[in-house]
């Protein structure tokens, strides 16, 4: 497809006029009474303005001229030019600057110099002559038909169509007064004029063509355009026959408006093109429109609808549709779905051991592609990496390749979804679709969305800690609602309470306003060391999943290649993750309660096997569904690991000799307890506003961290 090409040129379609200097001379007055025409001829010209002229005889009669006042040279030429053409005289000033005075039958062999109107021109020259006027908006055939009424028999008008101008020949007085009428003519039309696009929405353009043509001509409808196989529901005229034939002076009946608003049809895009040198005939024409733009009663044929999806997806609000008009639920569901008013009641069956069943429907058939469901165990991480999160679809499982588009068939109506355009086709009737539209319309609202922040913290418990976070939790003053979850182990076991030890697993959630959780880590800080070990947040659809994942990759030793004398030649290395490993699956209700299903499970490295020589590798997984409202804290607790260390340091050489050893270094043995804390905050987000908010309060904390970082300027050095 080629790009529009321009080519701009420089406006000028004729060539520059040559400068004509004006009269020069001071002002100066005069009176003639009754004075021959050839003596104040000489008197002003020769005398006065001191310019050369010619007299072409016959000149008889007599003047009258005379001024109050000084006058400049410019003007006194124009009062006596005015006065030659009372006598009917004329003046014309020939290229070489000189004036002739005598009868206009005269001076037709003299050529007088051609002046120019227009932008930066100036005024016009004294004396009779040609005047060429480029137009700048108007049509130059149109500017002659408005000035030939007003222009007299002996004046001349000439149209230049190519370059669009004007020639016109007369007197300096009767060009000044075309100029002006020009210039009342010559604007910008489409900067002044106001146009409507209305789209049809019921009817064609053909249907109402008639009507629009006599609302903007004010006559009858043109007939070239009336074909026999005009639709019945055809708008009729007023004053016509039921047949369509005119009937009566109403035929021809004049409209205020005719002329003052034209209507163009668009059939390409069902639309009326409505321009008007009015904008208030804009709203009056709309409301035209929309009196002859409704559906016929009588209209029982079915026709494609096609409604642009605007918020989610074509194929679901097919679905939908499908088990709104007559689809039995699927096994399994508890749902009952209804039958549509007039429509016959529809059976299904299905394969429930095939992830690509299509069920077949009486009456419907709906080509699901291929739909499953997914599900998730947690014996470690999906290429996780420390602090990485991310979301995954939910339990719909559907596939992102293209499938087969979903038909639905309720009787006369099929209703298709267009992935590719994301639209949802539906071939009904009007009245039909008319239902089906306002069905659509309550389901394609924008999605909900939900912020989740996680923070994962580690708290080191020293000796007023050392029964663990959950007591410092169950502070009544604190504001924190307490819980008690339950915890499986790998062998299928369910262990509650704070669990000791290197074995230990989440064992209790609290719930409370984040400014609650956040005094309380406030408080736990000053008397010990909070470490916060990640911190990510990310934005997950509702009813769909987020996964988030913290902690590092160990390797281990996954195979040996040997040769056949039993020698190792090759030893194979995988990766196993450790962290914790959250997967949440927000779901939110029309009271902003977010109902979240919260998977969970945490993989440490253990101690080598001394048979095998790997690693063992500790894993805890929870499983718990909890309701929050939007904005509140989710607490999970309880993971307490145990870790110790044994340092010997002493003289070199005598602190390793068995029995006095000790006497010469010093052993030092340290225990590390420490619990980790797993801080959920969900954040319903409903429309845009929401989601800038939240985009503002992430940027406004990247700018509070930045400034935390910078370091502190230097001050220059003071030299006494």
């Amino acid at each position: 497809m080629f790009e529009p090409r321009i080519i701009r040129g420089n406006d000028q379609v004729i060539g520059a006029a040559k400068p004509v200097p004006p009269p020069e001379g001071a002002p100066s007055s005069f009176r003639f009474e009754e004075a021959p025409i050839a003596e104040v001829v000489r008197t002003m010209l020769g005398d006065i303005l001191k310019v050369d002229y010619v007299l072409h005889p016959p000149i008889s009669g007599s003047i009258t001229l005379a001024t109050q006042q000084p006058v400049a040279p410019d003007q006194a030429i124009f009062l006596l030019e005015t006065a030659l053409q009372a006598n009917g005289l004329a003046m014309l000033r020939d290229p070489r600057g000189a004036y002739h005075v005598g009868r206009p039958e005269t001076l037709k062999g003299i050529g007088a110099a051609v002046r120019q109107a227009g932008v930066g021109s100036g005024p016009l020259p004294p004396g009779s002559g040609a005047v060429v006027v480029p137009l700048q908006y108007i049509g130059a055939a149109e500017m002659a038909t408005i000035l030939r009424p007003m222009v007299p028999p002996e004046a001349l008008i000439r149209v230049d169509t190519v370059r669009n101008l004007l020639v016109l020949a007369g007197s300096r007085a009767q060009a000044e007064g075309w100029l002006d009428i020009i210039s009342t003519f010559d604007v910008n039309l489409l900067k002044g004029m106001s146009v409507g696009v209305f789209p049809l929405k019921y009817v064609s353009v053909k249907e109402v063509e008639a009507a629009l043509q006599w609302l903007s001509t004010g006559g009858a409808p043109r007939q070239n355009n009336q074909a026999a196989d005009r639709p019945v529901s055809a708008i009729a005229m007023p004053g016509a026959a039921p047949g369509g034939t005119a009937a009566g002076p109403a035929d021809n009946m004049p409209l205020p408006l005719a002329g003052a608003v034209r209507v163009l049809p668009i059939e390409r895009i069902n639309s009326i093109l409505v321009v008007t040198p009015r904008a208030a005939y804009l709203d009056e024409a709309r409301r035209w429109i929309e009196r002859l733009d409704q559906p016929s009663d009588n209209s029982a044929e079915p026709q494609l609808f096609i409604y642009q999806v605007q918020n989610v997806n074509a194929r679901h609000l097919a679905s939908v549709l499908s088990g709104i008009f007559g689809t039995k639920p699927a096994p399994g569901t508890a749902a009952n779905s209804g039958v549509a008013p007039g429509l016959p009641a529809a059976t299904t069956s299905s394969n429930s051991n095939s992830s690509n069943s299509s069920p077949v429907i009486e009456g419907l058939w709906l080509g699901t592609g291929a739909i499953g469901s997914s599900q998730s165990r947690f014996g470690g991480f999906r290429s996780g990496r420390f602090g990485s999160g991310q979301a995954t679809t939910g339990a719909s499982g559907a596939r992102d390749t293209p499938s087969a588009p979903a038909v639905a068939a309720l009787g006369n109506i099929r209703v298709m979804a267009d992935e590719l355009n994301n639209s949802v086709l539906v071939w009904s009737t009007r009245a039909e679709y008319a239902k089906i539209e306002s069905t659509l319309r309550r389901l394609d609202l924008p999605p909900t969305q939900v912020l989740i922040e996680a923070s994962i913290i580690e708290v080191t418990l020293n000796d007023d800690l050392r029964y663990g976070l959950q007591w410092a939790f169950n502070d009544s003053r604190s504001g924190i609602d307490r819980g008690q979850g339950a915890l499986s182990s790998r062998d299928g076991t369910s262990t509650g309470g704070i669990l000791g030890g290197a074995l230990a697993g989440f064992s209790y959630a609290l719930k409370s306003p984040a400014g609650a959780v956040r005094a309380m880590l406030n408080v736990l800080s000053a008397k010990t060391t909070v470490k916060v070990v990640a911190s990510p947040s990310l934005m997950v659809l509702d009813n769909h999943t987020a996964s988030i994942a913290v902690g590092d990759q160990t390797p281990i030793q996954a195979g040996t290649t040997s040769n056949l004398e039993g020698t190792v030649t090759s030893t194979n290395i995988e990766y196993k993750d450790t962290g914790v490993n959250l997967v949440v699956t927000p779901s939110v209700n029309a009271g902003n309660i977010v109902t979240m299903q919260i998977d969970q499970s945490v993989t440490d490295v253990g101690a080598k096997d001394e048979v095998t020589n790997q690693r063992a590798f500790l894993q805890r997984q929870l499983s718990s569904k909890v309701s929050v409202r939007s904005g509140e804290s989710i607490v999970m607790g309880g993971l307490i690991q145990e870790s110790s260390s044994s340092t010997k340091s002493g003289i070199p050489v005598l602190h390793a000799l068995p029995l006095f050893g000790n006497l010469f270094g010093t052993t030092v043995n340290d225990g590390r307890r420490t619990e980790l804390l797993v801080i959920i905050t969900p954040r319903v987000v409903r429309s845009d506003i929401d989601i800038r908010q939240v985009s503002e309060e992430l940027r406004d904390r990247m700018k509070g961290f930045v400034g935390l970082q910078q370091p502190p300027a230097l001050q220059p050095a003071v030299q006494d």
